[in-house]
C-alpha cells in the first residue's frame, strides 16, 4: 500500500498537508491543532496493521514563531529544571529542550510536555545536559542539529527504500566474516540475504602491527550495495573503521543507542589525535566521524525498527559498557532470527544491568568468547571490589601512589563507583584523579542514567546522590595539572588512560612514578598479547620505553604489580555458559567469536556437549549460510 492510500484512510478531518517516510516511521504532518496534540483512534488503528511507528507532526502554518514559542516553554517549565538551551529544528517540526533535570520538563504524567505542545504546536524532544561540561556529546548533537535539512532529506530515503514490504517466507541467509573471528578485535560480519546487505559492526584492531582493519577488500563486500551498519557499542574493535566507509562514499545509516553514538564520536575522534601524534596515518579524518554521525539513527533498547525491507532490528541490553546493545535481527517474514551478542555481560556490577535474556525466537546465536576459555573464572564482584580497595590503602599506608590503568568507556566508571561507595563508607579518604578521555566518557555516563544499573537509578533519581559527583574526584586537564600530581607527596589514586598501556597520559605517569617501590600499579582489565600492559603485567622489569624523538629506552619497573580480577566487562565461562542456558528461545546454531582460538573452541566445545546444538568456530574470510 502507498503512503496516498494510507492517507485516503484517515478521514479528511484530520487536516494532513503531507505524508512521508522518516526511517521505518510513517510521518503525518497536520494542521489540526486537536489532532496533533491528542492524536486519533484511526492512527493507532495504523500501527496495528502496518506494525509501523506513526508520527504526527505540525504542518509549519500552525507552530508559534520560535521566540514566542522559547518564552512560552520558561513559563511552563520550573525553573529547577534548569533548562540550558532551546533549539528549533522547523524541517521535523521539533523543539529541542536541553535540561538538567529532564523529569521537571516532562512533568507529571506528561502533562507539562502535554502543555508545551498546546501552547506552542511544536513537537518536544528534552535531551538531559551532561553532570560536567562535555564537548564531545554538545558536538556529537551540534553535528545532528546542524544537518537537519539533510537528515530529514537522508531519513525519507531510508523509508522509501524500506517501504512497506514483510519480507519473504522464502530465500536464503547467509554472513560472511570479514573481522573478530579468532581473535580479538576488528569485529566485522557481513549480513546478507537477497534483499539485503548489513553490516554488524565495523571495528579495528589498533594493538595489531599486521592487520588493523577487516577484510573490507573481500570479493563479496562491495560498500555501494551496502543498505547499513549496526555497531553493537562504542569500543574501537566494534565501532573504529565505520568512520572510513563514509569518508570514502557510503551513504547510509548507521544503527546504534543515543550512548553509543557520543561515545563512538569521542573514541573515534581521540583515535585520530592519537595516531597523529604517533606520527602514523588514521584510516580516516574527522570528516569521516562527522559524517558517521550524520547518517546516525539511534535506538532505544526495546524499539523494533525495520532497516531494510526484509530485516527488523530490536536493541536490547548487553550489560558491557553504556548503550552496549545485543543486535536481535528479525528476517523475512519469520524466515530466519539472528541473534548477535557482540560483548556481554552476564553478571552483576554497580554500573549496569546484567544482559537481557527474554527473547521469543533464535535460530543463530552468534556469540564472544574473550573469556571462554577452560580456566577463565572470574572472582566474585564483591570480592574484587574489597581487593581492590585493600590494594590501595595498603600502598595508601607507606605513602606511595596508586596508578589505575584503564579503558576510558566502561572499567573506569566501574572503578569509580567501586572508589566513590567506599569514600561513603569511610574506607577511602585521599584524592582520586581522573585523566585522559575518563572524564569525557564519565560526562556521557551522566548524560544517560536511564542506561545505568537499577543501582545507580536509584542513588541518583531517588536518593539525590550521584556517584559520579563525589567529592573524591579530581580533573586532570593538561601537562601542568598532570605535573603536579605526579609532584605531589601526599598519595593519591590516579585513573588514567590507555587502560593496555599503548599511550597516552598513563606514558607519563609510568615515566616518573613506576621507580619508586612506594608505589603500585593495578591492573583491572585485558591486557592483548603484545601490549606494554601484557609485558609489565606478566612481571617484566625492564621494559621498552618510548624517549625523545621516536627512540627506544628501557624503563626499570620498581613499583608493586597488581592485578584485580573481576572488573571486566566481558562475561567469564561460567556466565557465558550460564547466559545461553537462560535465554527463553533455545537456538539451533551458535556461532563463536571474538576470541583467542583456542578459548573459541574449547567453548564451542563445551556448549555443543550441553546444549546438543551444533558450535561453529569460524575464521575470517569464511562465510556461512544460515538459512
Amino acid at each position: 500500500m502507498t503512503l496516498e492510500e494510507i492517507k485516503k484512510k484517515l478521514p479528511k478531518s484530520l487536516e494532513i498537508t503531507k505524508t512521508c517516510y522518516e526511517g521505518s516511521e510513517i510521518v503525518f504532518y497536520t494542521k489540526n491543532r486537536s489532532f496533533f496534540v491528542e492524536g486519533a483512534p484511526e492512527i493507532k488503528e495504523l500501527v496495528t496493521e502496518f506494525r509501523k511507528r506513526v508520527n504526527i507532526r505540525p504542518d509549519p502554518s500552525i507552530v508559534v514563531e520560535p521566540e514566542e514559542a522559547k518564552k512560552l516553554i520558561l513559563e511552563l517549565v520550573p525553573e529547577e529544571a534548569n533548562i540550558k538551551d532551546v533549539l528549533f529544528e522547523p524541517e521535523f517540526g521539533k523543539v529541542i529542550i536541553l535540561a538538567q533535570k529532564p523529569g521537571l520538563v516532562i512533568g507529571k504524567v506528561g502533562e507539562t510536555l502535554r502543555e508545551i505542545k498546546r501552547k506552542t504546536y511544536w513537537s518536544p524532544e528534552i535531551q538531559r545536559v551532561p553532570l560536567f561540561v562535555s564537548n564531545i556529546v554538545n558536538r556529537a548533537r551540534e553535528i545532528v542539529h546542524e544537518e537537519a535539512k539533510y537528515r530529514k532529506s537522508f531519513l525519507n530515503k531510508i523509508g522509501e527504500k524500506i517501504q512497506l514490504k514483510k519480507g519473504s517466507k522464502e530465500g536464503w541467509v547467509r554472513i560472511s566474516l570479514l573481522g573478530g573471528f579468532r581473535e580479538v578485535g576488528r569485529s566485522c560480519i557481513l549480513l546478507q540475504t537477497k534483499e539485503s546487505k548489513v553490516l554488524l559492526d565495523c571495528g579495528l584492531y589498533s594493538e595489531s602491527p599486521i592487520e588493523t582493519h577487516p577484510y573490507v577488500d573481500a570479493p563479496e563486500f562491495d560498500i555501494d550495495a551496502l543498505d547499513a551498519i549496526i555497531i553493537s557499542h562504542a569500543h574501537l574493535d566494534h565501532s573504529g573503521f565505520a568512520p572510513y566507509l563514509y569518508e570514502y562514499g557510503f551513504k547510509g545509516p548507521m544503527y546504534c543507542t543515543p550512548p553509543t553514538r557520543d561515545l563512538t564520536t569521542m573514541l573515534t575522534l581521540d583515535f585520530i589525535d592519537v595516531v597523529q601524534r604517533e606520527g602514523k596515518k588514521s584510516p580516516y579524518t574527522s570528516s569521516g566521524v562527522k559524517s558517521a554521525i550524520k547518517h546516525s539513527v539511534t535506538l532505544d533498547f526495546n524499539e523494533v525498527c525495520d532497516i531494510t525491507p526484509d530485516m527488523r532490528l530490536t536493541f536490547q541490553n548487553a550489560g558491557h559498557i553504556l548503550g552496549s546493545a545485543l543486535s536481535h535481527i528479525h528476517i523475512g517474514e519469520g524466515l530466519h532470527n539472528l541473534l548477535y551478542t557482540s560483548d556481554l555481560k552476564f553478571g552483576p556490577s554497580k554500573l549496569l544491568e546484567p544482559a537481557f535474556t527474554n527473547f521469543s525466537r533464535i535460530e543463530t546465536l552468534m556469540i564472544e568468547s574473550t573469556y571462554g576459555g577452560a580456566h577463565d573464572i572470574i572472582p566474585p564482584k564483591r570480592d574484587a571490589d574489597a581487593n581492590l580497595i585493600d590494594m590501595i590503602n595498603k600502598t595508601i599506608k607507606t605513602g606511595g601512589k596508586v596508578v589505575i590503568p584503564a579503558f576510558s568507556v566502561g572499567r573506569a566508571q566501574e572503578a569509580m563507583m567501586v572508589l566513590a561507595e567506599a569514600h561513603q563508607q569511610g574506607l577511602l579518604n585521599v584524592p582520586v584523579y581522573l585523566d585522559g578521555m575518563i572524564w569525557n566518557a564519565t560526562a556521557i555516563h551522566t548524560t544517560y542514567p536511564e542506561y545505568l544499573s537499577r543501582y545507580l537509578q536509584r542513588q541518583i533519581f531517588h536518593m539525590n546522590n550521584n556517584p559520579f559527583n563525589s567529592e573524591i574526584f579530581h580533573r586532570v586537564s593538561g601537562m601542568t595539572e598532570r605535573k603536579n600530581v605526579i609532584d605531589e607527596k601526599e598519595p593519591s589514586v590516579i585513573l588514567t588512560t590507555s587502560g593496555m598501556i599503548t599511550g597516552g597520559p598513563i606514558m607519563e605517569y609510568l615515566r616518573h612514578l613506576a621507580g619508586d617501590k612506594k608505589n603500585t600499579l593495578i591492573f583491572i582489565g585485558y591486557q592483548a598479547e603484545g601490549t606494554l600492559g601484557s609485558r609489565i603485567q606478566k612481571g617484566w622489569r625492564d621494559v621498552p620505553f618510548p624517549g625523545g624523538n621516536g627512540s627506544q629506552k628501557l624503563l626499570k619497573i620498581e613499583a608493586n604489580i597488581a592485578t584485580v580480577e573481576g572488573f571486566s566487562g566481558h562475561s567469564d565461562r561460567n556466565q557465558l555458559i550460564n547466559y545461553i542456558s537462560k535465554i527463553r528461545a533455545r537456538p539451533e546454531r551458535i556461532i563463536i567469536g571474538h576470541g583467542e582460538p583456542s578459548k573459541s573452541m574449547n567453548l564451542a566445545s563445551t556448549l555443543h556437549k550441553l546444549q546438543r546444538v551444533e558450535t561453529i568456530v569460524p575464521r575470517n574470510l569464511d562465510a556461512i549460510r544460515l538459512r
